[in-house]
């Protein structure tokens, strides 16, 4: 991590204007905040870890789309880190996982996922409504594995471990109670108070790098950090402007930490779990949208759906989510997105309208 100047790092700046020099004039105070997340002592080596190594299981989980075999166990071996040699080779040192830190409520599902991925891709033909296989979009330039319902295994695994893993970690323990009344006085070199590292871990699983959402910054899709919630999270940006909201209330509860201000860091908490959550709930609108577009293509169609129904998903582990689990998995998924190749328009509509109406995200769904 950079190491900045003294200058550079003053966390609070409280600046008196229009008022007298005395201690009564009632003047409010006015909060300087940092524009990138460049502070002392920050380490969140283990959520980078974490995320290249789900990049390199996904490189693998899709590869299943060319008809190649994947096998189960090594799967398995990749997700707990235990026999497996990354081609990224810092991380054959690592000591981190991501099966220890996946949410207990998403185990099963990623585990039905992954066995169904490894079963289905053994003999792949071609798929349609009722039958696992390879499905190919109206063009022949793009194929997908998917299972007899028309859910492509690889966006599955892809979103729910995003949720499950990322969006979990971060707003619902990193960002928990647990974590965040802890000790603030005991600064460990390179990573801070227990305070401050819990918070800055909750950072790294967005995956940005420091300057995301800053004035002067410029998205780059080439970059290493072009992935997970930090390519969504931009993906939406146009639209809700969620950049630098997002990136405005890890700064400033982190800077609310240093300064020990912790009703400041509280409310930078809610508005971080808010935040991350309207970029959860409008990718699920944005691939409805899409798979509305190719309704007639059963491949297109499916992806998509299948990329909505992952972050409708996802949309269970943030603690303070306004849909919740049971209702996700009981009066969403399997009413709405059941069988992908049976869905309608107006099934279509029903859903990302109720997405919209819940998220208040009325007068954008239509440009998401």
């Amino acid at each position: 991590m950079k190491r900045l100047g003294f200058l550079a790092l003053l966390l609070i700046t409280l600046t008196v204007t229009s008022c007298e020099k005395t201690t009564d004039c009632g003047c409010s105070p006015v909060e300087s905040y940092p524009q990138t997340y460049n502070f002392q002592n920050v380490d969140h080596s283990g959520q980078d870890d974490r995320l290249d190594m789900l990049s390199e299981i996904m490189a693998y989980v899709k590869t299943s789309d060319d008809g190649n075999t994947i096998s189960q166990a090594t799967l398995l071996n990749m997700f707990s880190n235990d026999g497996y040699t990354w081609e990224k080779t810092e991380l054959n040192s690592s000591t981190k996982q991501i099966a220890d830190k996946i949410s207990s409520d998403a185990n099963e599902n990623i585990g039905i996922w992954i066995s169904q991925l490894a079963d289905i891709s053994k003999n792949p033909g071609t798929g349609s409504n009722g039958t696992a296989g390879l499905v190919q979009n109206a063009g022949g330039t793009r194929q997908y594995l998917m299972d007899q319902n028309g859910f492509h295994l690889a966006e599955m695994i892809e979103k729910g471990v995003m949720g499950a893993l990322s969006y979990y970690q971060a707003t619902g323990v990193y960002l928990s109670s647990s974590k965040m009344d802890v000790d603030n006085e005991t600064v460990e070199t390179g990573k801070g108070t227990a305070m401050q590292h819990h918070w800055d871990e909750a950072f790294g699983y967005w995956g940005v790098p420091n300057e995301f959402g800053s004035p002067g910054f410029t998205y780059d899709k080439t970059a290493a950090y072009h992935r997970f919630w930090a390519k969504y999270t931009n993906e939406v940006n146009e639209v809700l402007g969620v950049n630098s909201r997002l990136m405005e209330a890890f700064i400033k509860g982190r800077t609310a930490i240093n300064n020990k201000d912790y009703s400041a860091r509280d409310e930078s908490i809610a508005n971080i779990r808010n935040t991350w959550e309207e970029v959860c709930a409008a990718m699920a609108i944005h691939y409805l949208n899409g798979a509305k577009a190719n309704i007639s293509d059963d491949a297109m169609r499916n992806h998509q759906l299948s990329e909505a129904a992952g972050f409708i998903y996802s949309l269970q582990f943030n603690p303070t989510t306004r849909m919740g689990r049971s209702e996700i998995m009981n009066d969403i998924l399997p009413v709405y997105l059941n069988n992908l190749y049976e869905v309608s328009v107006g099934d279509l509509n029903t859903l990302r309208d109720l997405i919209a109406s819940r998220y208040e995200l009325e007068q954008e769904k239509e440009n998401l």
